[in-house]
């Protein structure tokens, strides 16, 4: 496995004000390789400040459907790869069982391949920005919808884990850097 050498002034990823919940907070807080990790609702929101250099480092998971957008942009480069495991996915939501019936369940769209291994049926299958989203969505809808999210958001929001879908995979992460004029050279 590569060992992570760059260190980062200001490293933005997946995240919210909430703590480090989603998968991709939580590996940036592993790998202690920035010294300022900055949460953004969207990985391009943080790739637009990468831009334009309010952040020095864009974290992204293998596993975000759209990542080809960010390695094909002219204006950023990979600067490195590495393998993480990640926090187990699991299928939560409010009550002591699984209900048979949903009319929601909400996910993040890196994790809609799971949606094949849910037995319970839904009306209606959303996807959401994040993790600790998709559990406050259940919050909102309690006993309409359940998630797929990680045992991280699911024990902070106190919801039933009813199965668990995988018991923390390794993902490959890269790290984005702004190009530098003389690279395109």
């Amino acid at each position: 496995m590569e060992t992570i050498k760059s260190r980062y002034a200001i490293l933005g990823t997946l995240g919210d004000n909430e703590g480090f919940l989603t998968c991709s907070m939580h590996i940036a807080k592993n790998l202690n390789n920035a010294d300022t990790i900055v949460p953004y609702p969207l990985f391009e929101e943080a790739a637009k400040d990468l831009k334009s250099e309010r952040i020095s480092c864009l974290l992204v998971p293998g596993a975000y459907p759209k990542i080809n957008s960010f390695i094909m942009d002219s204006e950023l480069e990979v600067s490195e790869s590495f393998v993480k495991k990640i926090p187990a996915l699991v299928l939560s939501g409010f009550g002591g069982k699984c209900p048979e019936n949903i009319d929601i369940i909400f996910h993040h769209p890196a994790t809609t391949y799971l949606l094949s291994e849910i037995t319970t049926s839904y009306k209606e299958n959303i996807a959401v920005s994040s993790n600790p989203e998709g559990c406050r969505m259940v919050i909102k809808n309690i006993n309409r919808s359940i998630t797929i999210t990680n045992q991280l958001c699911a024990d902070h929001y106190g919801l039933t884990t009813y199965k668990v879908l995988r018991k923390g995979i390794n993902m490959p992460w890269v790290c984005f850097i702004k190009r530098l004029k003389e690279r395109e050279l």
